[in-house]
C-alpha cells in the first residue's frame, strides 16, 4: 500500500511534466532532508528523474543525506538550489514554514513547483503561493496529495461512481471523519515544528487538508464553508 501511495503521484508527476511541456523529465531541486525525502527520492530515481540538488537547514545535515541519496550538489542556502540550471522542478519537502518562501521564489524564476500540504502556515501565504501560480500559467504547479492513491480511496471511489443497483454506498447525506494520529513527538523524544501549529504542525493542519481533499475526490462536492 505505501508503494502505491508514493508510486502514483510521481507517475501522475512524470506524466503531467512530459504531456504538459512535451519534454523530457526534468532535473529536480530537493528542499528537505526528513523522512519523507529518504523516502520519495528513491522512487523519483526509479522513475527516470534526475535528483540534482538538495537543500537542508545546515551544510552537515544537506551534505550527509546527499551522501545516503548519491545527489551530486548539496547546500545550506536556498538560492543555491534555484538558481541551478539544471534544476527544472522544485520539490517542497521541509517544514511548511519554507514553503511559501521558496515555493513563490521558484515560480517568480522559472522552476516548476510540487508542494506537500500543508502549503503553509497561514492563508496568506497560502494565498501567496496561489497567486504566483495563477501568475505564471505555463508553469506546473502542484500542490500533491497522495493519499488519493491508497488503494482503500481508489476502490471507495469506484464504488461511489457506480450508479443504479450497481452502488453498494448510497447516496451520502453525511460524512463523519476520525483521525488517529500517534504521538507527535517523535521517537528520540524531540520537540518539533510538527508539535506547533504555528509552524504548519499538529493534527489539524497537517491532516485536514487531506481530509478536504479526499472528501472532495470521493464525493465530487467541494467544500464551501470551513467553521
Amino acid at each position: 500500500m505505501v508503494r502505491k501511495s508514493i508510486t502514483n503521484p510521481l507517475k501522475t508527476l512524470k506524466n503531467a511534466y512530459c504531456s504538459f511541456l512535451n519534454m523530457t523529465l526534468p532535473g529536480i531541486g530537493v528542499f528537505g532532508t526528513g523522512q519523507s525525502t529518504l523516502t520519495i527520492v528513491p522512487y523519483l530515481k526509479n522513475e527516470g528523474f534526475r535528483i540534482e540538488a538538495i537543500w537542508g537547514k545546515t551544510t552537515d545535515e544537506a551534505e550527509n543525506v546527499a551522501q545516503v541519496l548519491n545527489i551530486p550538489f548539496s547546500t545550506c542556502r536556498i538560492d543555491d538550489v534555484l538558481l541551478r540550471k539544471d534544476v527544472d522542478l522544485i520539490l517542497v519537502l521541509c517544514p511548511p514554514s519554507h514553503h511559501s518562501q521558496i515555493a513563490v521564489k521558484a515560480l517568480g524564476i522559472g522552476k516548476h513547483v510540487a508542494v506537500p500540504p500543508p502549503a503553509g502556515i497561514s492563508q496568506n501565504e497560502t494565498l501567496r503561493m496561489v497567486q504566483a501560480a495563477q501568475y505564471y500559467p505555463s508553469l506546473i504547479s502542484i500542490a500533491v496529495y497522495g493519499l488519493r492513491f491508497l488503494p482503500a480511496y481508489v476502490k471507495a471511489k469506484q464504488l461511489l461512481s457506480q450508479i443504479g443497483d450497481d452502488n453498494l454506498i448510497g447516496q451520502i447525506t453525511l460524512c463523519d471523519v476520525r483521525v488517529y494520529s500517534p504521538n507527535l513527538i517523535g521517537d528520540d523524544e524531540t520537540y518539533s515544528w510538527a508539535c506547533d501549529d504555528h509552524m504548519g504542525g499538529g493534527i489539524l493542519n497537517q491532516f485536514g487538508s487531506h481530509v478536504i481533499d479526499l472528501l472532495q475526490y470521493l464525493t465530487t462536492f467541494k467544500a464551501c464553508r470551513v467553521h
